[in-house]
Order: structure tokens, then sequence, then C-alpha cells
């Protein structure tokens, strides 16, 4: 992970390894990329910056759903409009799509977006900051029994 997604945040790195998840690579599937918790994993068909989104999928999970909650929800129907990346049908069709494909920003254009969407910005840093070892070990917990056999 760390050598395909290098620009990544280093909780999300950490906690990706803490959490025992594994990236794979397949050029067969037809979509880009696919984060599933279920198997601990991600799936890219090709190495680019696709990565950084399948980490904001990922973010978002660790830090408690933060793409589903209410709050996230209001930031999302108030700035997506605001999107102008050329993901953006894809990236604004959802808020859990917004969410990855913000952190994709956060990661590769931080400085654009503070400025163009600062309450998504504002957002991805309070995901971050709720990705602690306690979460971690909280989340390890959780999903015990759906990772056993993973």
């Amino acid at each position: 992970m760390r050598k395909t997604g290098p620009k990544a945040d280093e909780k999300v790195l950490s906690a990706f390894e803490k959490l025992g998840f594994h990236l794979k690579f397949d050029c067969t599937v037809s979509y880009a990329g696919y984060f599933e918790a279920r198997t601990k994993s991600i799936t890219l068909s090709d190495n680019d910056d696709t990565i950084y989104h399948e980490l904001g999928h990922f973010l978002a999970f660790i830090s408690g759903n933060t793409d589903k909650n209410e709050t996230f929800k209001t930031i999302y129907e108030s700035e997506k409009n605001l999107f102008t990346g050329v993901r953006k049908a894809y990236a604004t069709q959802n808020a859990s799509e917004y969410f990855a494909e913000s952190y994709r920003d956060y990661v590769l254009e931080p400085a654009r977006l503070k400025k163009e969407r600062p309450k998504t910005y504002k957002a991805i840093q309070t995901a971050l900051g709720k990705v602690t070892n306690a979460q971690i070990e909280k989340i390890k917990k959780v999903y015990a029994v759906i990772w056993k056999d993973v």
C-alpha cells in the first residue's frame, strides 16, 4: 500500500496495515477500484490515483462511517455543486462517493479543496482525527466475527 498510495495520510496507511487490509490488482475487472470492508480489501484495475479514492472509502469506514452521518450529508448537499473535477458526475452521485473523491482531492490537491470546498476539507480533517488506536481496536472487536475467515 505504501508504494501504491505513498501520499495518503499516515493515519490511513497505518490503520490499513494494523487492520490487516490488503490491496489487489486485477486488470480484468470492469471498474477502476473497489473497497470492500467485509473482505478487508481494495481492488484496483490499474496503478493510478484511484487508490486515493478507495482509501477515502476506507477512511470513511474506519472513522465511523463518516460518509453516512447527517453532518456529512449536510456538507455534501451544500458543497457538491462546487465540485469541479473531471469525475463530477460520479463523485457527486451520493455522499459516499463524494467523500471518497474528496479524500483523493485532500491528498492530491489540498489547497484547492480547502479553497473551493472548505466544509468538505474540514470534514476530511475531522474524519482523520477519529482514526486513533482506540478506534482501530474497536473496529477489530466489532468486525472480528465477520473477519474471522478473511
